[in-house]
């Protein structure tokens, strides 16, 4: 039989080869592109198991390895989504490319004590100011990186209930889809059991799963037997130690952390027959600002002879501590703190101010307490005193935190407790990551609590290593008492006394409240909560049935009538005949203060105010027939004055001379005029307001500088107010977007910025703040506000020339400094545009050019008359009163009313902000004004 030759073996499989990729090829072509796709799957979904696993959004994070990374693993694992962590945190730059020993001096400013790898300590170190602070800050960082700074590891002392921490409780089948394990969920470089469970006992879980060799998970559900597999299955080796089993690929290897499962307690009813001895409250009040009115109603609303208050008062808040200090002289129970540190928001401070306060109280030994409060300006109770005893009394084995929620993990993210944060320079710098302590359960929520006496004993007095561990890492902390107490109840012996509940009700606004806000006092992005007005009442109302006793903010300045309306609630409204009872006055200026440069425009003003006071008064007295002159002197004190929840203007009391060389005082109302002029078309009806200021708070959207014009050195800031729109002639609400620009001129027609917004359908208020050369040329601005190449309103406002600077009277060096406005123009846009469109010759009006610069030359009497000129377009004085005295002119008692007969005056009567004196029947504050007491 003949061999067939190779040749044509090939030459026939080469033509049948041809004929079935002619028929089939299509086929043959996808079914080898699915062959090899799902060759590379498997391949792909074996790395995926071990290196990067993909995320359960519902309930798990996930942390990628980060070999490059210079943090150790145990801290690696602390930070989880560090793309989220980044997107929350908005602090500084720190995207530096030189290392530390490159750095120079010159650069930095100081002399570094070591490498400083963190590029977060260099950024600091650099936007520090004082020595002092950059200092500070190298010396900590320094420190942390030799690693013997924090504690590594604590003991926890909380009893476990028969958990055992590392008891193995076998192999478990795992699902990607339905894990066994649902809480927090990482990769350890060095995974091992052990180390896993700190991890998972740190965020609050009671088992610990490792998984793959790197994998960690933590969780509380129920493991289900079913799931249950044989130990050969778990046998992968530990990345952190070979010789011990990590699970395998879906298979996990799960412990007992040692946490025992948190059930709430439930709290006891209060009886109508108490058996214990009624509970005593000491009140910790951390004040800031000037509300001392506010803050008396507070005290009043809280007050109980059986009660205590202990108060610390802003270190530069000096006002305050005075007025405060004459509370301390008037009751036997209330303490003022001579140990005065500077509150900022999110300071490591305010923990330092706690716990001494603390101490401090505990030494008090004719105080006899059994539970501490802290509580703020801002605070108000919303159930009575009675309520508040006959719960505590019901419940005095019991401490009363917020936590903040299941996600312990999210929250130390959130919340930058993976970061260290040192205090100076009032603000709080962000120096680099850290590694929080191993061995102790890390919890937190809100700092505002309720602890009985024996837990705050514990806290001031032990020496244990538990308590001087967490004291040393909360020293270097944002927001510390947020977490610092919780974090030691949850790990002491009184662990067990914990009650999620702090008694407080926040008034929470999370898109007006959470803008970054407080980024020029921390390098972090956080959140604060609203002041309560009467649309908020339903939150309070629906409290009633809750163990809730104190709600916050409340601000009078924002709203008086909604703490009326609460304080009525409590203990019976006020009589509507009491006298003040919708008017509100708070201080904004007092001689005896330091002077500051934040004050120098407000101080022209009032100067000016005076001034045009006693011009007023000599005006009246030519009316009438007298020969009554008088001058002004000096401005002793100045206030905001509100009725009914609106600014009414500015109250300013100075000394002034007669003819006859006596002294006296003068009250005089300084209103400011509205020089807004609403849309000229009916097109434009949804603009409602503009308002022009500084000091523009975003989350309350008003602006916080009361009626003071601005000044050179100021930042102009405008608000918008857009309705929503309605039908008009037929038209339907806008539902458009619309983008309005923003046209800023000076005093000589200089258009000195361009803004364009966007407004969006809806409610809405737009800000912006201009960024401009300064000085600002003094005198009258106007703001434009144009759409579709129209304009459709404008407001005019003021920028007042200085005749103060740090409280001093100005210079003539800085008079002209200060008046001819910037050197350069205003910004570096091209305004041309716009010159045509409101027909101005460019670069403005030349007339206007010459007086201003004639204006900039002017100093002493001459600069007085210029600023009053200025005042009096833009203010009027609305009246004068005088405060009794014997040296007062019979002249100035004829013309005037005595500042104590009046509405007005911040020395006219306000009953519902004094304290007077205690009911021994009560033990309250009488109060005669309300509703059911004595006729007044």
């Amino acid at each position: 039989m003949a061999v067939v030759p190779a040749r044509a073996v090939l030459i026939v499989s080469f033509n049948i080869f041809r004929v079935l990729c002619r028929k089939y090829g299509l086929y043959f072509i996808i079914g080898l592109t699915i062959i090899l796709f799902q060759g590379y799957s498997g391949y792909y979904v074996l790395r995926l198991g071990s290196d990067e696993r993909p995320v359960e959004r519902d309930y798990l994070h996930v942390l990628p390895s980060d070999d490059k990374s210079p943090v150790d693993v145990e801290s690696r694992v602390y930070q989880v989504d560090k793309g989220d962590a980044d997107s929350h945190n908005k602090g500084p730059p720190d995207a530096l490319d030189m290392n530390s020993h490159e750095l120079s001096r010159e650069w930095l400013g100081i002399d570094l004590p070591c490498a400083i790898r963190s590029r977060e300590s260099l950024s600091a170190i650099r936007r520090a100011t004082t020595d002092q602070c950059k200092a500070l800050i190298a010396n900590i960082t320094c420190h942390i990186q030799a690693g013997t700074f924090y504690p590594t590891r604590l003991q926890s002392s909380c009893p476990t209930n028969g958990k055992v921490r590392g008891k193995y409780m076998g192999c478990f089948m795992d699902s990607r889809e339905n894990r066994l394990l649902r809480g927090h969920a990482g990769q350890l470089k060095r995974n091992t059991p052990n180390l896993c469970c700190d991890v998972c006992y740190q965020r609050g879980y009671m088992y610990a799963g490792v998984e793959y060799g790197r994998e960690c998970f933590c969780g509380n559900e129920e493991l289900s037997l079913q799931m249950k597999a044989s130990d050969q299955m778990c046998s992968m080796a530990c990345t952190g130690d070979p010789k011990l089993k990590c699970g395998d690929y879906l298979y996990i290897s799960i412990y007992q952390t040692g946490l025992a499962k948190y059930t709430p307690v439930a709290l006891k009813v209060p009886s109508p027959y108490p058996v214990n001895k009624s509970a005593r409250v000491a009140f910790i009040l951390t004040v800031n600002g000037r509300a001392i009115r506010q803050m008396r109603r507070l005290v009043k609303a809280l007050y109980h002879k059986d009660h205590y208050f202990f108060i610390h008062v802003d270190s530069r808040q000096d006002y305050l501590f005075r007025e405060v200090l004459k509370l301390e002289e008037q009751f036997s129970n209330i303490r003022v703190s001579q140990y005065r540190l500077s509150t900022i928001w999110g300071g490591a401070s305010l923990l330092r101010i706690l716990l001494h306060c603390m101490v401090q109280i505990t030494k008090i030994k004719e105080w006899k307490w059994d539970f501490i409060i802290n509580l703020s300006e801002s605070d108000y109770p919303i159930k009575k005193n009675e309520e508040l005893v006959a719960f505590l009394t019901s419940n005095k084995d019991r401490n009363f935190l917020k936590s903040h929620g299941h996600d312990t993990n999210k929250f130390l993210q959130k919340q930058g407790l993976d970061r260290t944060f040192l205090e100076c320079e009032n603000h709080m710098w962000r120096i680099g990551e850290r590694r929080l302590p191993l061995g102790v359960r890390v919890d937190g929520g809100s700092d505002w609590l309720c602890l009985n006496r024996a837990f705050v004993e514990y806290v001031v007095t032990s020496q244990s290593q538990l308590v001087q561990g967490l004291k040393k890492v909360y020293s270097y902390t944002l927001l510390p008492a947020e977490s610092f107490f919780h974090t030691v109840l949850r790990n002491s012996e009184f662990c067990q006394s914990f009650t999620d509940n702090n008694l407080h009700i926040t008034n929470w606004k999370r898109k007006l409240g959470c803008k970054c806000q407080y980024k020029h006092i921390v390098d972090w992005c956080g959140c604060s909560p609203n002041d309560f007005t009467p649309g908020d009442w339903g939150k309070l109302e629906a409290s009633v049935s809750r163990n809730l006793f104190f709600a916050r903010k409340f601000e009078a300045v924002i709203s008086q009538a909604i703490i009326n309306q609460v304080d009525g609630w409590l203990y019976t409204p006020y009589y509507t005949s009491t006298p003040g009872l919708e008017s509100y006055w708070e201080n904004r200026y007092h001689h005896d203060d330091t002077p500051q440069s934040s004050m120098d425009v407000a101080l022209t003003l009032y100067h000016s105010g005076a001034r045009l006071s006693t011009r007023a008064v000599g005006q009246l007295a030519t009316t009438s027939g007298s020969n009554c002159k008088v001058y002004a002197t000096s401005v002793l004190e100045a206030h905001s004055y509100h009725l009914s929840d609106i600014l009414k203007g500015v109250l300013v009391r100075y000394v002034a001379k007669s003819d006859m060389e006596t002294t006296f005082q003068l009250e005089t109302w300084i209103f400011r005029h509205i020089k807004y002029v609403p849309p000229f078309e009916k097109s434009h009806h949804r603009l409602v307001d503009l308002e022009v200021g500084t000091d523009f708070d975003v989350k309350e959207q008003v602006f916080r500088n009361f009626g003071v014009p601005l000044g050179p050195n100021s930042d102009v800031t405008v608000m918008l107010r857009w309705s929503a729109g309605v039908a008009v002639e037929d038209q339907v609400a806008e539902d458009n977007v619309q983008h309005p620009q923003i046209v800023l001129m000076d005093p000589t027609l200089t258009i000195a910025a361009e803004e364009l917004l966007t407004l969006e359908p809806g409610e809405q208020v737009l800000s912006y703040t201009f960024t401009l050369r300064k000085p600002l040329l003094p005198g009258s601005w106007m703001i434009k506000i144009i759409i579709s190449g129209a304009v459709v309103a404008s407001h005019s406002f003021l920028v007042l020339p200085m005749q103060f600077v740090q409280g001093q009277q100005i210079s003539v060096q800085k008079a002209r400094e200060l008046h001819r406005g910037p050197s350069e123009p205003y910004t570096d846009d091209d305004l041309s545009h716009l010159t045509a469109l409101f027909a101005l010759s460019h670069p403005g009006n030349v007339s206007a050019k010459e007086v201003t610069s004639h204006h900039s030359n002017l100093y002493g009497p001459q600069l007085s008359q210029w600023i009053d000129e200025l005042v009096s377009r833009f203010y009027t004085i609305q009246d004068s009163c005088y405060v009794a005295g014997q040296d007062v002119p019979e002249c100035v008692r004829f013309l005037l009313d005595s500042c104590s007969h009046t509405s007005w005056s911040s020395l006219a009567p306000d009953p519902k902000s004094d304290l007077g004196e205690v009911d021994d029947r009560t033990g309250r504050i009488s109060d005669p004004y309300r509703i059911g007491n004595r006729e007044f």
